[in-house]
């Protein structure tokens, strides 16, 4: 009856939660430029002023124009048609734009700021340039921090974060599969980046629900070279090469250590990888390349530009593991003109070298972005690939 009674819980969040991101939201954007006015730094006669954010219709890349009000104050009214995942605030600057501009001028100084959406109508007005508020930090269910084991001397080690499902700390007979994520920072708490992917989140929802099978995550932060530590090859305008070392430590130090803390299923099939853009490559590579201990991988909104399109020309030299690892493959469709052509070429190349049916599912979101909110939307999706629920679980 308890099982019963969790199942249908369980599957009473998940539909409250896709409910709520599929309600639309209205805000008005204000900003108080009087201060730049008054300091010579914004003439409306020369000057325009753009609203730019991380969650459509917003876009880092193309501002929504503001128009000016009373007493110096610009604003934009936006119509956001869904909710960002997990009802995350929305990441937004101003910034004054002008003829000739190079493209890091005329930004808001500092962070991000955030734009909560979690009512129907909401206002968001503050003097241009003041202090960000940060994130709200939200972390749900169990997070442990893992230091570096004493003994360790590689230059690679570094703090990790463990999400641990629930029912970890009561069923202590159950081993659990373990995904490991690049940019761990941004995958639980949002203070760091001003917008998460909400691994814990959608986790805990849905092995509540029984959606997928419990398991640990594990989010690896970004070191200080990070490009360098995620890139498999050196870019002749970018530098980089660094992944065999990183993966090296991740897959023979970091994971033995994480086996031995926690109660892993520590082989190969029971193991994952993930990570986004430049994550996405690492995860590809180490996924062909050391399919000694990991599964599967999730290659999300992949950098399939580096070094002259290494990515797919590496899936062509190199031959198939055997087993073939699970890919998880996305694009979104807002990530770059001729992205869609870019991610389905190799998506063919893994085809062509036996990747099909269960090992390989293909994903192109038609409002993706290249930002964490757009990488959060498609969690859920990656989770219940690379976790299916087992038979045994189902009350």
């Amino acid at each position: 009856m308890q099982s019963l009674l969790r199942g249908l819980l369980g599957a009473l969040l998940a539909l409250a939660a896709s409910a709520a991101v599929a309600q639309p939201v209205s805000v008005r954007f204000e900003a108080d430029l009087r201060h730049e006015l008054a300091a010579g730094r914004f003439d409306p006669a020369r000057d325009r002023v753009e609203l730019r954010g991380g969650f459509a219709p917003l876009s880092w890349t193309k501002g929504l124009p503001m128009l000016p009000q009373a007493d110096g104050r610009w604003a934009v009214d936006v119509s956001f048609a869904r909710r960002p995942a997990g009802e995350q605030p929305v990441p937004h600057k101003f910034r004054i734009v002008r003829a000739g501009q190079g493209p890091d001028e005329g930004w808001e100084p500092g962070a991000n700021h955030v734009a909560a959406m979690a009512s129907a109508a909401r206002a968001v007005a503050r003097v241009f340039g003041s202090e960000a508020t940060p994130a709200p930090s939200r972390l749900t269910g169990t997070l442990v921090t893992l230091e570096p084991e004493a003994a360790s001397r590689h230059p690679l080690a570094r703090p990790v974060w463990v999400w641990l499902p629930p029912g970890y700390e009561s069923d202590t007979a159950r081993r659990y599969p373990v995904l490991y994520l690049h940019d761990g920072q941004n995958m639980f708490d949002a203070r760091r980046a001003g917008a998460e992917w909400g691994v814990d989140e959608t986790a805990q929802r849905l092995v509540q629900a029984r959606a997928i099978a419990p398991f640990i995550a594990v989010g690896v932060p970004s070191g200080r070279e990070r490009l360098r530590d995620l890139t498999p090859t050196a870019d002749r305008r970018h530098g980089g090469g660094g992944l065999p070392a990183y993966a090296a430590w991740l897959l023979d130090e970091l994971k033995p250590q994480i086996d031995r803390r926690f109660r892993t299923r520590p082989e190969a099939a029971h193991t994952a990888v993930g990570g986004s853009s430049l994550g996405g490559i690492a995860s590809l590579w180490i996924a062909l390349h050391r399919s000694d201990r990991v599964g599967a991988a999730l290659v999300v909104s992949p950098s399939v530009w580096w070094d002259d399109f290494q990515p797919r020309r590496d899936v062509r030299a190199t031959p198939a593991p055997a087993p073939l690892p699970r890919v998880w493959l996305d694009m979104g469709a807002h990530e770059g003109e001729g992205i869609f052509a870019e991610s389905r070429l190799l998506r063919d190349a893994l085809q062509a070298r036996g990747w099909g049916g269960t090992k390989i599912a293909y994903v192109e979101d038609p409002e993706g972005r290249h930002d964490e909110l757009s990488w959060a939307g498609r969690v859920e999706g990656m989770l219940k690939f690379l976790f299916p629920p087992n038979p045994e679980d189902r009350p």
